[in-house]
């Protein structure tokens, strides 16, 4: 591989970033799940799990 397609490589553009927007909503769902599946286990009662929920 030469030098120049080296530094092409590993360079990012603004296309492969995830809008902020984006982000944002996948964090807020994910972390919806953490709360629900903390529920399955019984590690988190319905009350808490409904305060948890209504927060975000």
């Amino acid at each position: 591989m030469k030098e120049e397609d080296f530094d092409r490589t590993t360079t990012y553009s603004d296309k492969n970033q995830i809008p902020a927007e984006a982000w944002r909503s996948f964090y807020d769902v994910l972390e919806r799940g953490i709360y629900k599946e903390l529920h399955r286990k019984k590690m988190l009662s319905d009350g808490q799990l409904c305060i948890l929920l209504k927060t975000k």
